[in-house]
C-alpha cells in the first residue's frame, strides 16, 4: 500500500507541472464534439492534446494518456474520421496502456465512465476480421494480437462480466497459423486450451498444439496439452497414436520391445496398442536402418503384434492384412535366402531343406492372415478406399503364394490340384 501511495503522490507532484486549464480545452472540446455534427471539434481536441503533450512533463501526467486513448476511441467511433486517422485505435491501445501505468487504480478512467474504450476494442476486432476476410493474415495477427491484450485488460479489471476473451484468442490463433507463425499460434491455442475451451470448433486447436510440440520434443509442453487434450476429447483416439510416436521417438528400441513385452505379458494393451506396436516394429526408421538380417526379429514381432491386433477385433480386416504383409515379407527374405544356397553336395542340400522349410512356413502364415483378411474385407457391403486397396492386395499376395505352394506340390496331385484352384480364384480377384 506504501508504494502504491507514494506513487500517486509523486504523480500528484507531477501533474501540477501541466496547467489544468489545457485539460479543461481539451474536455470542453470533446464534450462539443459529442452533439451532433460536432466532429471538427473532436479533432481540435485532438489538436489542443497535441499542444499539451509538447510539454515534456505531460508525459508523466496519468490524464494526458487518458484523454488520448479517448479520443482515439471517440475518433475510430466515427465512420469519417476513423478513415481519416487509421492508426488511432492502435494509438488508443498504447494510451491506454500508458494510463494504466501512471493511474493503476484508473481514478480518471472511472469518472469518464470509461469514455472510447469499447470503441478501441471493436475497431480492432472489426479491422482484424476484414483483413482475415481479406485473407491478409499478417495484417490480421496484428489486430488481433492487440484485440486479445485489449481483452485481457476487460477480463483482468472487471470492464466485462466475461471470465476470457475466446473469441479474440482463436482468431488470433488462427491468423498466426494462416500467417505460417507457428510458436504465435501455439501461444495464444495454448491458452484456449488452459481454459479448458471445448466444443466441436476447437479440437482442431488441441490437434495443433500436440503435433506442433511434439514436431519440437518440447516434452513439458507436449505432455501438458497431450493430457488437456485427453480429457477435452476423450474419444479421439489420435492423442494415444501421438502418445506412442512420442514414446517411440524418444527411446532407443531396446526399450521399446521391453514396453511391448511387458504391456504383452501382462495383458494391458488393447487391439489399437498392438496395430501400433506392430507398425514400429516394421516401419520405424532405426529399425530400416538395421541390416537385413537384424530386421527379421522385428519383421516376425511386427507380424505377431498385427495378429493380436486382428485376435481382439476378428473383424478388423486390415490388422489380419498387415499380419499377412509382415508374414509375406518374410517369405520374400526367406525365399532369397533359399536361392541364395547353390550346390548339390549332401551338405548343401540339406541345408537348402531346412531353408525350404523356413520358406515354407513364412508362406503358411502369410496365407492365413492374408485369407482371413480378404474374407473378412470382401464380405463388407461397404469398403473404405483402404480396405478397397487392401482387398486386391491381399488377393494379388495370395496368388503369388498359392502359385509358389503349386510348385512345391507339383508330384501330389491332391494337394497340387487345392493349390492350383486356390491361384486360378485369387488370380482373378485384383
Amino acid at each position: 500500500m506504501k508504494k502504491i501511495s507514494i506513487g500517486c503522490l509523486l504523480l500528484f507532484a507531477l501533474s501540477v507541472n501541466v496547467k489544468a486549464q489545457d485539460y479543461k480545452k481539451v474536455r470542453q472540446a470533446i464534450l462539443i464534439s459529442q452533439v451532433p455534427g460536432g466532429e471538427a471539434k473532436l479533432e481540435e481536441a485532438k489538436t489542443e492534446l497535441d499542444k499539451v503533450a509538447a510539454d515534456p512533463k505531460a508525459a508523466e501526467n496519468a490524464e494526458t494518456h487518458l484523454l488520448r486513448a479517448e479520443i482515439n476511441g471517440m475518433i475510430v467511433g466515427n465512420e469519417t474520421l476513423r478513415a481519416k486517422y487509421p492508426n488511432a485505435d492502435v494509438e488508443g491501445l498504447q494510451a491506454l496502456k500508458k494510463y494504466l501505468q501512471l493511474q493503476p487504480g484508473e481514478e480518471k478512467l472511472k469518472e469518464d465512465k470509461y469514455a472510447g474504450i469499447n470503441q478501441i476494442y471493436s475497431a480492432m476486432f472489426n479491422a482484424g476480421v476484414k483483413s482475415y476476410n481479406d485473407k491478409d493474415w499478417d495484417n490480421a495477427f496484428n489486430k488481433f494480437k492487440d484485440v486479445a491484450e485489449l481483452g485481457d485488460m476487460f477480463v483482468a479489471r472487471k470492464w466485462s462480466n466475461s471470465s476470457f476473451d475466446t473469441t479474440s484468442y482463436l482468431y488470433a490463433g488462427a491468423t498466426a497459423q494462416n500467417a505460417k507463425k507457428q510458436e504465435e499460434a501455439a501461444k495464444y491455442y495454448g491458452v484456449i486450451a488452459e481454459h479448458k475451451v471445448v466444443g466441436k470448433d476447437y479440437e482442431s486447436i488441441y490437434d495443433f498444439l500436440v503435433k506442433y510440440y511434439l514436431g519440437k520434443n518440447d516434452q513439458a509442453n507436449f505432455t501438458k496439452y497431450l493430457a488437456l487434450s485427453k480429457t477435452a476429447y476423450p474419444e479421439n483416439k489420435l492423442w494415444n497414436d501421438l502418445e506412442f510416436a512420442n514414446m517411440t521417438d524418444n527411446s532407443p528400441i531396446e526399450d521399446v520391445v521391453k514396453k511391448y513385452e511387458a504391456g504383452d505379458a501382462s495383458k494391458a494393451l488393447t487391439a489399437t496398442d498392438y496395430l501400433d506396436y506392430g507398425d514400429y516394429f516394421i516401419n520405424n526408421k532405426k529399425i530400416k536402418e538395421l541390416e537385413p538380417a537384424n530386421r527379421v526379429d522385428y519383421t516376425n514381432r511386427a507380424m505377431a503384434s498385427f495378429a493380436k491386433a486382428a485376435e481382439l477385433e476378428p473383424t478388423n480386416g486390415i490388422a489380419a492384412y498387415n499380419a499377412g504383409v509382415a508374414a509375406y515379407n518374410l517369405f520374400e527374405d526367406a525365399s532369397d535366402k533359399r536361392m541364395a544356397i547353390k550346390g548339390v553336395t549332401p551338405a548343401i542340400k540339406a541345408k537348402q531343406a531346412e531353408a525350404d522349410k523356413v520358406v515354407d512356413a513364412a508362406a503358411d502364415k502369410s496365407i492365413e492372415w492374408l485369407e482371413k483378411s480378404y474374407k473378412t474385407m470382401d464380405a463388407k457391403a461397404e469398403k473404405s478406399s483402404i480396405e478397397k486397396n487392401s482387398t486386391k492386395s491381399s488377393a494379388k499376395l495370395l496368388s503369388v503364394l498359392f502359385s509358389y505352394k503349386k510348385d512345391r506340390s507339383k508330384g501330389k496331385a491332391a494337394e497340387y490340384d487345392k493349390n492350383d484352384a486356390k491361384f486360378k480364384f485369387y488370380d482373378t480377384k485384383y
